[in-house]
């Protein structure tokens, strides 16, 4: 057991259902798992972690792990996704990834936006501790909900997948670039495609490979995905497939409009690999000392971005340093010691 876990003798309760989600919540929850059994620190106990699926995630969330939590006299629930139910007067920390929910409406439907704007900041003024992502988010719990928050940086492991296995599962051929991540407006991916011309104009040798599940958005970007020239959209993917398609790219883009952090970048360079990302100010504040480039939100920046990136040499050595201080134990680590906010 670490200095850490001994000097905080509690049982704490991490509501893990999220980790079978493939989407950021679910990496994230399944690599504070894994950082917090590798550290040692025992006293932070998963619970639902193998239940998948809207209906079995409800159930498990609302109704199994409170019951759990209050007959086995766990004394702090961390609720890494913001869902689930607190039992009774059980104190709990919340992860909160981001504010987009509250910057810009429009960038998600309708009902969805309710949901959030309604029951995210309930979640946040109950807790005993909110946990973000990055510094920007902090400001932004700060200006949005008038409270304060603990930052600690995500992870993303070292990456030496086999390229092949992704090649060959999908008929990849040749180089390529690419760009991952649920397509909905925020991230983007509408002006990358239609920036995506002018940079084969360059080199017309690429293809642009797009990792991710359609998410929603406007029916011309569904299209655009499915019908420019040198795009190949390959939907959502398996985390083998996915660290696969990292280590066989030329390069990375992540043309971000707003993030509470971002995980493509710091993947891309576990892999070594070269990444571009947008405007998106955390992307600035994590990444900034290491991209290749940075663009704008027009596709005239994107292009430029990309094409200055490409005539620049790697620096693999570089890229995994800097990943090498993202790691599972740092994130565990430093998550449990915002845990001690709920007892002081």
């Amino acid at each position: 057991m670490t200095i850490l876990s001994r000097r905080l003798n509690r049982r704490i309760a991490l509501y893990a259902s999220s980790s079978a989600n493939r989407g950021g919540t679910g990496v994230y929850t399944k690599r504070l798992i894994n950082g917090f059994k590798t550290a040692g620190i025992t006293n932070v106990i998963p619970l639902g972690s193998q239940q998948s699926g809207f209906v079995g995630k409800l159930v498990s969330e609302h109704y199994s792990i409170p019951h759990i939590v209050k007959k086995e006299g766990f004394e702090l629930v961390h609720l890494p996704a913001f869902g689930g139910n607190v039992a009774g007067t059980v104190p709990f920390a919340v992860t909160v990834h981001d504010m987009a929910f509250m910057v810009r409406r429009k960038w998600f439907p309708f009902l969805r936006s309710l949901y959030y704007r309604l029951h995210f900041p309930m979640v946040a003024r109950g807790a005993s501790v909110i946990i973000a992502d990055s510094d920007f988010t902090v400001s932004e719990i700060k200006k949005y909900l008038g409270l304060d928050a603990c930052r600690v940086y995500l992870s993303a492991p070292q990456n030496n997948a086999d390229p092949m296995m992704f090649r060959r599962a999908f008929g990849i051929d040749g180089k390529y670039i690419l760009a991952t991540g649920t397509v909905e407006p925020r991230k983007n991916i509408n002006a990358l495609l239609e920036a995506w011309p002018s940079i084969r104009l360059v080199h017309p040798e690429l293809t642009l490979v797009i990792a991710g599940r359609w998410g929603w958005g406007r029916k011309e970007t569904k299209h655009a995905l499915l019908n420019t020239p040198g795009v190949k959209w390959v939907g959502s993917i398996s985390e083998g497939h996915l660290s696969s398609a990292f280590s066989g790219a030329r390069l990375m883009v992540y043309p971000s409009l707003y993030e509470g952090f971002g995980l493509p970048p710091l993947e891309s360079a576990a892999s070594a690999v070269p990444f571009v990302i947008g405007p998106a100010v955390t992307l600035r504040e994590i990444y900034g000392s290491v991209a290749a480039a940075i663009s704008g939100e027009t596709p005239s920046s994107i292009a430029q971005a990309v094409l200055n990136a490409l005539d620049m040499s790697k620096k693999p050595d570089e890229l995994r340093e800097f990943a090498s201080h993202f790691t599972n134990v740092r994130m565990a680590e430093n998550t449990y010691a915002a845990y001690r906010k709920a007892f002081s």
